[in-house]
């Protein structure tokens, strides 16, 4: 081992610069948070080659003199803090003194900048080394350009993702600077075209609303639910129940204007909506705090990404309790499970308005429960028209049939192992669950769980089998969302083609559907919803073609099932049922929910007292 060393200058500020700026998407964000230090309310950002070659970002803020500028990009300078002591009353988004520093140690940097009325300034910066500085015009504000990023650092340039990706992780870092600052106009081009263009607003509820939709899209933000509080300055947008997402890309906490990441408030959003969220669906959070600096500290990560409260358990309780009440006021009530038992007002004030569960619903969960995983034979669905009676003897000791069901069962015996013949419809539980009875006893079938199951299997053997072609649409259908979210979903343009969907960038926050494959029937407003749902779900290219293919299919078998709360009659559920039984998995949906449970027969007589 050598002896230890004094590393050099230059090796000390990359390896610093790699600890605050990971990917291009980092640099901006420190721009950007200069810039609203300095009080700037027009913000305009261009973004060239997903920021390896160019991010430019131009202010009208206060700007700096010229002998400021040389100070600027030395580590450890800032105008934000004097002392150790002023970290308490911190009300600035940079302080350390790194950002300017850390992205001239590996980019070639130009900064002109001026303050109003005095000389303007301009100083070129190499690798950390300044190399020379100007007279610029006299326009008040500041201009950055970072130009050639890790050009001096090969191997984090290496470990870059596609361009696509790096612009959506850029488009994201503006949208949150966006939501966060409605006051702050804020024009976003990447290669020329642009892609925002908002205008600043009033902090109140509609200018925020206004803001919102320009980034998630009117048909989000319209359904969004506005609550506030002087407590902690909490003011949010939520999801009402039944508005659910299939991505958990709409969740935002925002704490004296910064963006953070923070377990404790994602936890307090989730439980809020535990009662009514299937496993599958996030909400849309937009959630804004303030708080004295002295209550919180963002300087426990490098970038400040991650944030830690003092009074964690008041922050957690007082957000849970107030996203609840608002989550339930525009829910209607409260649906709950088998089993549960209510919890106190002070821990969950959702669940002490709920009367208490029947006495004996935890044995009848058991049961249920119990038969699901035995695997045990759940119903039967029959080949011929009119279901034939079979009654029980008055000791419930076995099941009579008809003069010729024994028979007929025997012969359309082959089929999956819960496969049990006959059954009898009896009808619709809630517009959501099919009702049958079978030798087994009494059998519910989730209607939206077991469609999604037969069209999955049906998609998946179609893609495998290369049999799918495109339908062109008549006129292409638009979906309006983020632009960080169509980045997202183009990185798998060419895999999309190939299973059926001809899709294109039609402006940066609008995507066009030209076709879709034979095998679907989509109503516009559902071909929309998939879509974006889509974007959420794929995830990064990292990810393998086989990933990318169960989500994409387990998406359009979803979005076009029926769903809960929806009618069906009696041909269709015998219908579904005979297909149910037909794939290969007839037990499960393609995300792991039960499609089948049954209350079983001897259960059901020992209830009732003739066991």
């Amino acid at each position: 081992m050598d002896r230890i060393k004094l590393l050099d200058k230059q090796t000390a500020s990359k390896i610093a610069a790699g600890e605050v700026i990971e990917r291009p998407a980092g640099v901006l964000k420190e721009l950007i948070e200069n810039a609203l230090d300095a009080g700037a309310t027009t913000l305009n950002i261009d973004i060239e080659k997903a920021g390896k070659k160019l991010i430019r970002v131009n202010d009208n803020g206060a700007g700096m003199t010229a002998e400021d500028l040389p100070l600027a990009v030395l580590r450890h300078t800032t105008s934000k803090i004097n002392s150790f002591e002023d970290l308490d009353r911190l009300n600035t988004f940079g302080f350390r003194g790194e950002a300017l520093f850390s992205v001239s140690a590996i980019s070639k940097v130009t900064i002109a900048s001026a303050r109003e009325g005095q000389a303007g300034s301009q100083i070129k910066v190499e690798a950390g080394k300044v190399i020379a500085q100007t007279a610029a015009p006299s326009v008040k504000g500041t201009t950055v350009e970072v130009r050639d990023l890790f050009f001096n650092t090969p191997a984090r340039l290496k470990f870059l993702k596609s361009d696509t990706v790096e612009r959506g992780h850029l488009l994201a870092a503006a949208e949150e600077a966006a939501m966060a600052n409605p006051g702050v106009s804020f024009n976003v081009k990447t290669d020329g075209v642009k892609a925002y263009s908002l205008t600043a607003a009033d902090g109140g509820e509609a200018g925020l609303r206004r803001r919102l939709a320009k980034i998630f899209g009117e048909e989000v933000e319209k359904d969004l639910i506005y609550l506030q509080d002087e407590r902690f300055g909490l003011r949010a947008f939520i999801s009402p129940s039944d508005k659910l997402a299939a991505t958990r890309d709409g969740i935002f906490f925002f704490v004296n204007k910064r963006p953070v990441g923070c377990k404790i408030l994602q936890q307090a959003v989730y439980k809020a909506y535990q009662p009514y969220r299937a496993k599958d669906r996030h909400p849309y959070a937009v959630i804004f705090m303030r708080l004295p600096a002295d209550e919180f500290d963002v300087n426990i990560h490098p970038q400040k990404k991650e944030i830690k409260f003092i009074n964690e358990s008041d922050i957690f309780n007082f957000v849970y309790k107030k996203l609840s009440q608002a989550v339930l006021g525009g829910s209607g009530a409260q649906n709950i499970s088998l089993g549960t038992t209510p919890e106190t007002a002070d821990s969950a004030p959702v669940a002490a308005q709920i009367p208490p569960v029947p006495p004996h619903a935890a044995e009848l969960s058991e049961i249920i429960n119990k038969n699901i995983g035995a695997g045990r034979p759940l119903f039967q669905v029959r080949d011929f028209e009119e279901p034939e009676k079979y009654a029980v003897n008055k000791n419930a000791a076995e099941i009579i049939y008809p003069q010729n069901a024994r028979a007929h069962a025997a012969e359309n015996a082959a089929g999956p192992a819960w496969w049990r013949p006959p059954y009898n419809y009896l009808g619709q539980l809630h517009n959501s669950y099919l009702v049958f009875e079978n030798p087994a006893g009494l059998v519910l079938i989730d209607q939206h769980a077991a469609q999604e199951r037969v069209f999955f299997e049906q998609y998946l053997n179609s893609l495998e089998n290369k049999t799918t072609q495109k339908q062109p649409l008549m006129f292409p259908v638009s979906a309006e969302m983020p632009a960080s979210a169509i980045e997202n979903l183009l990185q798998w343009q060419d895999t999309l083609d190939k299973a059926g969907f001809e899709v294109s960038r039609f402006s940066p926050r609008t995507l066009l559907i030209n076709t879709v494959p034979n095998i679907l029937k989509f109503k516009e407003e559902d071909l929309k919803d998939f879509v974006i749902s889509l974007a959420g779900v794929i995830g990064p290219p990292s990810k393998s073609d086989n990933s990318l293919k169960y989500r994409l299919i387990s998406t359009m078998a979803c979005k076009k099932s029926v769903k809960a709360g929806e009618a069906m009659g009696k041909p269709q559920a015998e219908a579904l049922l005979q297909n149910l039984k037909n794939c290969a998995d007839g037990l499960h949906c393609p995300h792991g929910r039960p499609t089948i449970i049954v209350l079983d027969i001897k259960e059901i007589t020992k209830k009732f007292g003739r066991g």
